[in-house]
């Protein structure tokens, strides 16, 4: 199974957060939940060096470009700064040749990589059990520049070398990420979230700019196709879902709950990004209160009434249906325990089917 075959045909899987504090549990929800397409509990709730926000810069962390994992911020004031970037720019090139070493400084640090490390010992212990695919995630180059600043408070995204060491750092950590699932033997999907990317076209951010946005996917997909792993994109909102048809990702996985009528506009887009073997994950069970008025059976009805309507604006009903996965709509890692639980449970079941 390579890239270009995938068919998933409504595999399920996750997004990446949940509640949980202890890897455990976390654990048997996602194996109990979506055993054959698995992924890493990304564990919030375990503080600073596992959110959303500060996982994934362990590189930047280290070389000192980055200071304060509860409030990241890029340190362009320090007196050694050029040293510092220097050296983060040297550990990038010794990663990118092909230096393990080096590529191991793109990984977790041991606090931040708990969830992922639980994951992987349990697949060394028990193996991959009735798995064809695994998922990793990571966030995404926008989401991220615009979360960290400098020290005067000024989003890193619009300072052209702070959003180029973050882009490079976040490529080389998909890259390590990818590789170490690789080594068990399936097909890996790894996904950037980047719910950021809903505010390109918005009035509120007219600097965006379409071409960087899909040159930096692009960047980070290359760190995952290095490893051939699939490269994914998850955004849980609506946008101009084009700008994804058109970089080199894979994967779409979009919130089908809420934001519909965003994908039902773009059929003939849509339709051309499944010929090239692109593949529309549906985040079809809600991560928020309206998981409790819903059952395997409603989720389906409601997921054919999208195909239909998909198919009526000319989207290929047998690729659809070919090149379709299902998760919920966001990650549940906010939620409380028994929500995040019954959602898994709405995953199993519509799986099941």
């Amino acid at each position: 199974m390579n890239n270009v075959q995938f068919k998933p045909n409504f595999l399920t899987s996750g997004v990446g957060s949940v509640p949980h504090t202890r890897g455990k549990e976390a654990l048997e929800l996602i194996w109990s939940g979506i055993p054959r397409a698995p992924h890493w509990p990304q564990l919030p709730g375990l503080g600073a060096e596992s959110s959303f926000v500060a996982q994934y810069l362990n590189a930047l962390l280290e070389t000192g470009v980055i200071e304060d994992v509860n409030a990241p911020k890029f340190q362009i004031e320090a007196k050694d700064w050029t040293e510092r970037m220097t050296a983060f720019f040297e550990l990038y090139l010794k990663a990118l040749e092909g230096s393990e070493e080096a590529l191991q400084k793109f990984g977790f640090s041991d606090a931040g990589g708990e969830g992922f490390e639980l994951f992987c010992r349990d697949l060394e212990l028990n193996g991959t059990r009735n798995a064809v695919l695994l998922k990793g995630q990571l966030s995404g180059s926008l989401t991220l520049g615009m979360q960290i600043t400098d020290n005067q408070r000024k989003a890193s995204y619009y300072n052209e070398t702070l959003r180029d060491m973050l882009v490079k750092n976040l490529a080389m950590h998909a890259e390590w990420q990818t590789k170490r699932l690789q080594s068990f033997g399936l097909p890996v999907l790894m996904t950037i979230d980047d719910p950021g990317l809903y505010a390109f076209g918005a009035s509120t951010h007219v600097t965006l700019d379409r071409t960087q946005l899909i040159e930096e996917l692009n960047i980070i997909a290359g760190g995952i196709l290095r490893q051939q792993g699939i490269p994914g994109v998850h955004v849980c909102a609506g946008m101009d879902w084009t700008l994804i048809f058109d970089s080199e990702i894979k994967v779409l996985n979009f919130d089908a709950y809420g934001y519909m009528p965003s994908m039902m506009v773009l059929g003939e887009p849509l339709n051309q990004f499944l010929q090239r073997g692109g593949i529309l994950s549906w985040g079809i069970v809600p991560t928020n209160h309206h998981a409790w008025e819903e059952n395997g059976d409603s989720l389906r009805r409601r997921l054919e009434g999208n195909i239909r309507e998909l198919v009526k604006r000319g989207v290929d009903e047998s690729l659809l249906r070919q090149q379709s996965m299902l998760t919920p709509s966001c990650g549940t890692g906010t939620l409380s325990k028994e929500l995040a639980e019954h959602i898994y449970q709405l995953l199993g079941d519509i799986g099941s089917h």
